[in-house]
């Protein structure tokens, strides 16, 4: 699994940036959400990016730090290649709004994992009802 669910995860991510708002059945579908839902959207969006490419990081043996670390420069690049893409796509611009969005879904993100505490510590901890 380690690897593949993040790569069908920004697929899917990828997909959404081209889709054009009124064409389709999915350019319909976004066209009838409201505007500040789909702006506040990318939060979680890349915040779940983050961590699933952290996550994969650590289950290929790379430490916390450098997981999250290289995690988060990821899940940024690749915001800041869709919101680029993005501009190609008739009807959707490319705003800054977005990237600060995917930014604080990131940091929202890395503050999470870094206040979690590691596997190991959990499994040796005593259960006391």
């Amino acid at each position: 699994m380690r690897m593949s669910s993040v790569l069908l995860y920004m697929v899917l991510l990828g997909f959404g940036t081209v889709i054009t708002p009124g064409v389709g059945l999915a350019g319909t579908l976004l066209s009838l959400c409201p505007q500040h839902l789909t702006d506040f959207s990318h939060a979680p969006a890349y915040g779940l990016l983050t961590w699933l490419l952290t996550n994969g990081l650590r289950e290929c043996g790379w430490p916390k730090l450098m997981a999250l670390w290289v995690g988060a420069l990821v899940a940024m690049v690749f915001g800041l290649s869709m919101e680029t893409l993005q501009g190609f796509v008739p009807g959707r611009y490319v705003e800054m709004g977005d990237i600060v969005m995917n930014a604080i879904g990131i940091a929202m993100a890395a503050l999470l994992i870094l206040s979690a505490p590691e596997r190991a510590a959990l499994a040796k901890r005593p259960f006391t009802p």
